[in-house]
């Protein structure tokens, strides 16, 4: 019984005496997540020298009917579909827009203005049969009209030169990321 006494006395000793040292604590207590320390990020942006063309403007016309077509074929079914090909929709015409002629221009503004009425349609909210079909209709009929109007083959003469009067040299953007998060846009020339 002694020996056994004397050994708890002893074990009570060693725990009290090594208690909670350091090496203990260190053993039980999380380790700070150490952050790596962030470089700066530098990333060239290069405006490319785009001029007009007949390729970029079948590019855009190809594009405009691909999202005409789904829009005609799946309208009413998918509310966010609806909205995304519309917005496609407007969005490639613009482009077409931004290609042609101020005279021919002009006269695509029509046809967009008439897709804008349609997105309005589509944002309102849910389409009843009626208003289905009448914008069904409507998408076709404006189809047509572009198509005999605004075709590639007839608007190989009506190409703008460029899409802006300066030609000096091609400005290049040079985004720098910080430590922050911040970015800083620095713009130079090549």
């Amino acid at each position: 019984m002694r020996k056994i006494i004397a050994l708890l006395v002893a074990c009570c000793m060693v725990t009290a005496l090594a208690g909670c040292s350091p090496e203990w604590k260190k053993k039980f207590i999380r380790k700070p997540k150490t952050t790596k320390k962030k470089m700066p990020r530098i990333y060239q942006v290069k405006k490319y020298d785009v001029k007009p063309s007949i390729q970029l403007y079948k590019k855009h016309y190809v594009y405009w009917k691909t999202w005409q077509d789904e829009l005609v074929e799946v309208i009413g079914e998918n509310t966010k579909k609806d909205k995304r090909c519309i917005e496609e929709i407007i969005g490639q015409l613009g482009d077409m827009q931004n290609i042609l002629v101020a005279e021919k221009a002009d006269k695509l503004e029509t046809h967009i203005e008439e897709m804008r009425e349609v997105a309005d349609m589509i944002r309102e909210g849910d389409l009843s049969p009626t208003t289905r079909d009448y914008l069904r209709r409507k998408l076709e009929r404006e189809e047509r009209y572009i198509k005999r109007d605004f075709g590639p083959n007839k608007m190989k003469n009506y190409i703008r030169e460029s899409f802006d009067d300066d030609e000096g040299p091609s400005p290049v953007t040079v985004v720098v990321t910080s430590d922050t998060g911040k970015e800083v846009q620095v713009e130079g020339e090549k």
